[in-house]
């Protein structure tokens, strides 16, 4: 048990044990019933005193003495506590709140994630996993409170607000995913996000397949509909099970070795104006290049001899070991 829940349970158990000995005592020496003895306790422990009931025997006179000269003084103490942290508790809240809240504005290049349900949940626990700065938002206060105390950024405040975005950092964010419950909520904050930040990347839920459409439209990147993805993979385990075990490897096993990675190629990245077989084959000869995105176009299976430019996004598969070497390993002669 914490200091403070100690503190608490003591000054509740003083309380109720000094109530409980004075209302026994005073139905005993006045032969009172016990409403009017705790009437009694009650109006002289808060010295309130109306004097409308009165001891009359000499024991119940001086048991109720001894009550009023320990009793106020537990009472006092107890109501302290009690108050003291009560209030506390709403400092350390502030507190937690303004340390949260210096932490999303030192936040660059992270991802907003709209809606901490089940599939926000899901999305936070792979963003996490792969060690990218996030922050999530979600209106229910009980779900914001779960989540914070599994350790995530959370805000709570409603997405669809521009204010709640921009204190999410949403200028200076690389996405934003749109998770929440409803998809006209989805749409608004799409809208709202692709006005206040035209470069953010922007991939969103979409519970009805005929929303997709709509929320393209709005400015969204990628449209995911849960419904539709369910029901191809169901059909796919069913028709061929190996290539969707080999997927489900890829994309949801994260404690596995073997995983995708895509890298972009920038001007001055090492990689650019270079033969695959060149920079790869010499360092990270473990690593595969799937495929080159190019713009609309899509390179499958490349061969050793395709140059990348500038601008290519490279997609990779290895194992988390040589992965990690993209990162550490020059490609410069």
């Amino acid at each position: 048990m914490s200091e403070s829940r100690l503190k608490l349970f003591t000054a509740v158990l003083g309380l109720v044990g000094i109530i409980i000995i004075s209302t026994v005592g005073l139905a005993y020496f006045e032969e009172w019933s016990f409403f009017e003895a705790f009437w009694m306790t009650i109006i002289s422990l808060t010295t309130t005193g109306y004097g409308d009931i009165v001891p009359v025997t000499l024991g119940g006179r001086l048991f109720l003495l001894g009550v009023l000269v320990t009793g106020v003084g537990v009472v006092a103490y107890s109501l302290g506590v009690i108050i003291s942290i009560f209030v506390e508790a709403q400092i350390s809240r502030v507190l937690e709140r303004d340390k949260k809240m210096k932490t999303i504005e030192k936040l660059e290049n992270h991802v907003i994630v709209c809606g901490a349900g089940r599939v926000g949940s899901n999305v936070a626990q792979i963003l996490k996993a792969d060690q990218v700065p996030f922050v999530l938002i979600d209106t229910d206060e009980e779900l914001v409170r779960s989540m914070r105390e599994e350790g995530y950024l959370v805000l709570m405040g409603d997405a669809t607000q521009d204010g709640v975005l921009i204190t999410a950092g949403i200028k200076r964010a690389r996405g934003i995913i749109c998770a929440l419950s409803e998809d006209a909520y989805n749409v608004f904050v799409v809208i709202t996000a692709r006005a206040v930040n035209p470069n953010l990347k922007i991939v969103s839920r979409a519970i009805n397949p005929e929303t997709t459409v709509k929320l393209r439209h709005a400015g969204a990147d990628k449209v995911i509909s849960p419904t539709q993805i369910g029901g191809y993979q169901m059909a796919m385990a069913m028709l061929k099970p190996a290539a969707v075990d080999l997927v489900d490897t890829l994309f949801t096993s994260r404690n596995l070795e073997i995983q995708l990675e895509e890298v972009l190629i920038t001007e001055d990245s090492p990689l650019a104006n270079r033969a695959i077989r060149e920079s790869f084959d010499r360092y990270v000869s473990n690593v595969i290049v799937v495929a080159i995105i190019r713009g609309e176009q899509i390179i499958m299976n490349p061969h050793g001899h395709d140059l990348i430019v500038p601008g290519d996004t490279l997609v990779l598969i290895g194992s988390r070991q040589d992965l990690e070497k993209m990162d550490t390993v020059s490609f410069k002669d």
